[in-house]
């Protein structure tokens, strides 16, 4: 890749960051791109992200995005789908009332301002009476999968204590392999909202902000009684997101997930973004 084809943008929602791409002219092969993503997520050795996203051409919508994980696995992200809708906007592919076309459907996004709301998926496999054995205790929980498969356990979590180990364990627990979940730790914020904090396959480790998390809290703590549509949840970073839903949570419709998508700054991969060291797989 040659300097005038590697310009990226670096995007932020509600603390979850991503680096993204204008491929509509498919610059960047795909056989190229899990290595590149995880050199380029690489914090503090390139540029750093919880993940990558690729703008493509779509046949059935204004545009495509397809994610990336850091461990170059493809996946779905909500809160990186809001990133890419506001990009789509910002360069002139896609209206302000758009669709967008990913791995999961083809979603209905609005950008107003900073401020996008984004369709997620009808949840599917929701299963509030999840029971397991972990860490010398019985842990509790909600599994839903929003796109990508989602553990929900109501649990107080001191601000300072790390998630990571108990995070770690459920999210390879046999419960749910092969593929293993995404751990989401919820507990009341006292100002209305929830508080959440995650655990993300793929990243392995804490994410200041996850959108297909925000969702499963959200609908888990519906069916659970402590909450009802829309649903505020603090994240880590304390940014705030919306959650909107129709009709009960287990069989819930019309899903939006709502919150702030900010364009950082746009930049210019050099050579050394992708040389010198290898990345963690």
């Amino acid at each position: 890749m040659s300097p005038p084809q590697t310009e990226f943008f670096k995007m932020s929602a509600a603390g979850n960051d991503f680096i993204l791409f204008d491929n509509r002219t498919g610059t960047l092969r795909r056989d190229d791109v899990p290595d590149l993503v995880r050199r380029l997520c690489a914090r503090g050795l390139s540029v750093g992200a919880d993940g990558v996203i690729l703008l493509e051409s779509s046949p059935t919508a204004h545009v495509r995005a397809s994610f990336f994980n850091p461990d170059g696995k493809p996946t779905f992200c909500g809160n990186g789908a809001r990133c890419a809708s506001r990009l789509a906007y910002l360069k002139g592919i896609a209206p302000a009332r758009m669709t967008v076309e990913t791995s999961v459907m083809v979603h209905r996004a609005e950008v107003k301002g900073a401020m996008v709301s984004f369709e997620m998926r009808d949840p599917q496999g929701f299963d509030d009476g999840v029971e397991i054995q972990a860490a010398n205790e019985t842990i509790r929980g909600v599994f839903v999968d929003t796109g990508v498969p989602h553990l929900v356990v109501f649990r107080a979590v001191p601000r300072d204590g790390s998630i990571d180990e108990l995070g770690r364990i459920l999210r390879r627990h046999p419960r749910f392999a092969p593929s293993g979940t995404n751990v989401n730790f919820v507990e009341p914020a006292g100002d209305g909202a929830l508080a959440i904090r995650t655990y993300e396959r793929g990243v392995e480790g804490e994410t200041l902000a996850c959108g297909t998390g925000c969702v499963a809290a959200a609908l888990a703590s519906a069916a659970s009684g402590k909450a009802g549509s829309p649903v505020t949840l603090r994240t880590r970073s304390g940014s705030l997101v919306r959650v909107r839903f129709e009709g009960p949570p287990r069989q819930a419709s019309g899903v939006r997930l709502e919150g702030e998508a900010r364009l950082v700054y746009v930049g210019q991969l050099t050579e050394e973004a992708t040389e010198g060291f290898q990345p963690h797989s």
